[in-house]
């Protein structure tokens, strides 16, 4: 069901001139399976739809526009915008020299558009293009200011005009056919001036279009019935009474019904929880299924829309007052599908207008972001206020034990249209004990105070290195009080060195950052481990400049962090069978484990793609492999965490479950009693599908970002029998393999907050609801 705002203009029109040739997107909206229909105007008159689809990862990304090439300034091409039988119609009141048209697009898949396929045209005695409904092979058309409603019928495959049809005295036309509806047997005409701005809507039978009813409101305080109308069930019809300008009444809905003797009467009368008058209640609705959704506050002031659920019994509760705070004019438009709503504020910003999506989660409608007319991809909210894990839901995510304290979008840290999200990493600060996030982008790096997690503060940017280019891959780490950055694919971008001590005095808010230094003795890496103990990086996945190190461990004196330098190479040729033995990620500690032999060495362990991998790397000009071991059912081992104690190593294996070898996310688990012969202990499989990512441990817990399903949280205490004790998951879209989703987890802080990065989302700050393990 499709809203348009022009019925409420005819009202106001007088009041608030601006109105007529304002730019404003959101005019008039639309939702159809995953695809989104939004109208924009440039002021003058030109009009445009955008359309959107909905990517099962990507989120809503912009598809394509509707246009005429026909249209002309005045046309007020995207009038209203409706989905039937699927094709968009589109109206434009103002084309044909003021007949008016209604256009017809018809999807092109192959194409990735949409295509004119249809054009109806208005006359002289009776315009169109300002409401349509339509009827199984009837299509029924209003002017924008009212007037004769005339039908199309189509037959042969194409729009014929059938008849006109007039208002009945007394109460002239009135604004008759400013907005229309239909069911299977009737069509309902609006007419918001009728009796004095009082309002009407006629009712007519489709067989004969013969005159059934004029529906009125008792109440005379009630004024503009027919702005709005939603027919639903049969013999049951909406209306909205959003009042009139110049009038200080408040809006309301009538729940119209038509009895077994065939009298029409007001059923139930539906009010918002208005904090002021003229809150213009009831001039928009939209409803799918049993949920309905009335828009308010039309005017140039702050809106709301409403969410009601029709119960057992009949009668309309209203379940939720949605505001998006001091916005202009939201709530103008609505438009619902299957769990999604839009709802625009076509004056908000500057004029420019905005476009709200929400979800329905279990019984509540949540925020997931915002249009405007500049953007090409749904721009993402950020969570106003921190929301515990209750019954199963945060906010809009499914959760267990687990709180959402504050959500940033990739938007708002500093991330542009198709940025994504990679690692994450945080810092303490020695001196300050404050707590930031460091977040890694595809092209950059953002600092994210929270020390309060509730309220985090975006600090400023690293970008990535000049000449370079952005890249999916991004990883960071932290030794004293250094940020050290590499980035995979990202052409010559070596190792960035920051200094993040700068992070305590930033003077305008968000900063960008220069690295204090560079390493260029790599040109890429997919990743950097660092042994905080001995003051060495060890970059993984590198194409080096003259090292001759290859794929494996690219070995980095970091002691000095300002002045990184070389310290040597390992490859272990046996653990993989790729070439130049590809290391893709580490582990490297001072061991502390069973295997006394090893005590006090520094030991790195690799997910080398189809096994593990233990070196000792004590000696960096005289690296030797330990042992090496593969698994069944190998695609890529991917990175993996010891236990404290150094006598297991957990470990992820990221294309298992994509190529169909594991049925459920599996986690690896070795018993490194003896380094030099490590056994697989455990294939630890959960009933979730979704592709596991990056793991760690603290303690007897184990966190790991698993793409779709996103954070899972394990206890560890029985090493061989892990038990899942909550999860947060940050894709709510589904737990399906591939790659969207949770990227990687810090769960470090000794505060407790836990920090998570999503590709396409964003940073989650998260807190375990119970800590006793």
């Amino acid at each position: 069901m499709v809203r348009t705002v022009w019925a409420l203009l005819v009202l106001l029109l007088a009041a608030c001139p601006a109105y007529a040739q304002s730019a404003a997107f959101g005019m008039a909206a639309a939702i159809s399976g995953n695809t989104a229909f939004i109208s924009n105007s440039d002021g003058n008159g030109v009009g445009t739809v955008f359309v959107y689809l909905h990517h099962p990862q990507r989120g809503w990304q912009f598809l394509t526009e509707l246009a005429a090439a026909d249209t002309a300034p005045g046309d007020s091409f995207g009038h209203f915008v409706q989905v039937h039988d699927g094709h968009a119609y589109v109206g434009a009141p103002g084309a044909e020299e003021g007949r008016g048209a209604i256009y017809v697009f018809a999807p092109d898949p192959a194409a990735n558009r949409w295509g004119l396929a249809d054009k109806l045209s208005g006359d002289a005695g009776a315009s169109i293009g300002g409401s349509m409904a339509r009827a199984g092979d009837m299509l029924i058309a209003g002017a924008r200011d009212g007037g004769l409603v005339t039908v199309f019928v189509r037959r042969e495959g194409a729009w014929r005009r059938d008849r006109t049809i007039a208002a009945e005295a007394p109460l002239g036309d009135a604004g008759f056919g400013v907005e229309l509806a239909a069911d299977a047997e009737r069509l309902y005409v609006g007419a918001p001036r009728a009796d004095n701005h009082r309002g009407a809507v006629y009712v007519y039978g489709l067989a004969d279009f013969v005159q059934e009813a004029v529906l009125m409101a008792a109440d005379t305080a009630i004024a503009g019935l027919g702005a709005a109308l939603v027919s639903y069930g049969g013999d049951r019809l909406l209306v909205g009474a959003p009042g009139i300008a110049g009038r200080e009444q408040l809006g309301v809905a009538l729940d119209f019904r038509r009895g077994n003797d065939g009298a029409w009467a007001a059923h139930q009368v539906l009010a918002g929880r208005a904090r002021r008058t003229a809150d213009r209640f009831g001039h928009s609705m939209a409803m799918s299924g049993s949920t309905l959704i009335i828009g308010g506050g039309a005017d140039a002031a702050e809106g709301a829309a409403y969410v009601y659920e029709l119960v057992a019994g009949g009668e309309w509760y209203m379940l939720q007052r949605i505001t998006q705070g001091n916005i202009r004019s939201f709530g103008m438009t609505v438009a619902m599908g299957d769990g999604i709503a839009l709802i625009a504020a076509p004056s908000s910003g500057e004029g420019d207008g905005s476009v709200f999506v929400y979800a329905q989660v279990r019984m509540q409608w949540v925020p997931l972001g915002v249009f405007a007319s500049e953007d090409i991809a749904l721009q993402q909210l950020p969570s106003e206020e921190p929301h515990s894990c209750v019954d199963g839901v945060a906010w809009q995510f499914e959760c267990s034990q687990v709180d959402l304290l504050a959500f940033l979008p990739i938007s708002a840290l500093g991330g542009i249209i198709g940025t994504s999200a990679a690692d994450i990493w945080g810092w303490t600060d020695p001196a300050t004990d404050r707590e930031y996030a460091l977040f890694a982008r595809s092209d950059g790096t953002a600092f994210v105070d929270i020390t309060n997690p509730t309220a985090p503060v975006y600090l400023g940017n690293l970008p990535m290195t000049e000449g370079a280019r952005a890249a999916q891959w991004r990883d960071v780490k932290v030794y004293a009080n250094h940020a050290f950055v590499v980035a995979g694919g990202g052409g010559n971008h070596g190792m960035q060195v920051f200094d993040l001590t700068q992070l305590r005095t930033v003077d305008q808010l968000p900063a960008t950052f220069d690295p204090t230094a560079r390493y260029d003795g790599l040109r890429t890496a997919h990743n950097i481990v660092i042994n905080e103990d001995t003051g060495f990086a060890y970059a993984v996945g590198s194409r080096s400049r003259s090292t001759g190190c290859g794929f494996g461990l690219h070995m980095i004196n970091i002691q000095d962090p300002r002045n990184p330098t070389f310290a040597g190479c390992f490859s272990h040729a046996e653990s993989d069978r790729a070439v130049n033995s590809y290391a893709h990620d580490a582990q490297c500690v001072l061991y502390r484990g069973p295997d006394t032999e090893h005590t006090g060495k520094e030991i790195c362990f690799g997910s080398n793609v189809n096994a593990l991998s233990i070196a000792d790397v004590t000696d960096k000009a005289n690296p030797a492999p330990i042992g090496a071991s593969s698994y069944p059912n190998a695609s890529y081992a991917h990175q993996g965490w010891l236990t404290d104690d150094h006598r297991y190593f957990y470990m992820n294996d990221e294309l298992d479950d994509v190529e169909g070898r594991q049925a459920g996310t599996r986690t690896l688990i070795w018993d490194l009693a003896d380094l030099d012969d490590p056994v697989l202990a455990v294939e630890f499989k959960t009933d979730n599908t979704a592709t596991d990512h990056n793991l760690y441990i603290q303690g007897d817990v184990m966190y790991q970002a698993n793409y779709k399903s996103g954070l899972r949280i394990f206890d560890i205490s029985e090493r061989e029998k892990p038990a899942l004790i909550g999860f947060f998951d940050t894709f709510p879209a589904s737990d399906r393999p591939g790659f969207a989703g949770a990227w990687s987890s810090y769960p470090f802080f000794k505060s407790g907050t836990i920090i998570v990065s999503s590709m396409e989302e964003g940073l989650f700050i998260l807190k375990r609801q119970r800590i006793d393990i």
